[in-house]
């Protein structure tokens, strides 16, 4: 065993420790380790101005390239309840398994969102073609949000996702490419979202949290 390699162990390892007991630390250890990073939380840096204003607006400026880290809460949606509409949420888009996307949620399993002259509707038990109450768009983005299809809805088990920045943002409304297509979805699984964000963490200095604007039936305006 190479020196630094037997240093390393024994600084771990006490002597009156036996080696079995010793691994068996180190497997729960690891164990341990690997479930807080899968299903407990993780940091996130955003990159782009997809969420703007509501993440990487530096100055009143959109930041294009890598900007604020979000802490990310794997342990709602793996463990307690599904994504709910307006929270922001990390994920993989479909067809693409080695990028992470950031979006907010706006249409749950059940959901028929319509988007009509720039104003996004929802329908469901609940509610009858209601405007979405959407505060967290610019006042340039305000009553202008187009899509490739005029109307959606969502699937049970899974979600329709928006970036804030309409004008900038590759997301649900054209099935995360140029536009919806009949090889493309404009739906998330559920599996593929990977947490909640809930704090930007930093810069510091921008520290807060990530709150849902909307009311319980979605939100009224």
């Amino acid at each position: 065993m190479p020196n630094f390699l037997r240093s390393l162990i024994e600084s771990f390892k006490s002597p009156e420790q036996s080696w079995a007991g010793f691994l068996v630390e180190m497997f729960v250890l690891l164990a341990v380790v690997l479930f807080i990073r899968f299903y407990v939380f993780q940091f996130f840096q955003v990159s782009g101005p997809s969420m703007c204003p509501t993440l990487n607006q530096f100055d009143t400026e959109c930041k294009n390239g890598k900007g604020e880290f979000v802490f990310v809460n794997q342990v709602t949606y793996n463990f307690i309840r599904p994504p709910e509409r307006g929270e922001v949420v990390v994920f993989k888009p479909p067809n693409n398994n080695k990028d992470y996307y950031i979006k907010r949620v706006i249409g749950t399993p059940g959901d028929t969102i319509r988007v009509e002259d720039g104003k996004v509707y929802l329908n469901n038990a609940e509610v009858q073609d209601e405007v979405l109450r959407e505060p967290y768009l610019s006042a340039r983005n305000q009553g202008r949000t187009r899509a490739s299809l005029d109307e959606f809805t969502v699937p049970a088990g899974q979600y329709l996702l928006f970036g804030d920045n309409r004008d900038r943002s590759l997301d649900s409304r054209d099935c995360f490419s140029a536009a919806c297509t009949p090889n493309t979805t404009p739906y998330v699984d559920a599996d593929l979202i990977k947490g909640k964000a809930e704090f930007v963490i930093w810069p510091f200095w921008l520290g807060r949290s990530m709150e849902n604007p909307f009311e319980e039936v979605g939100g009224k305006e």
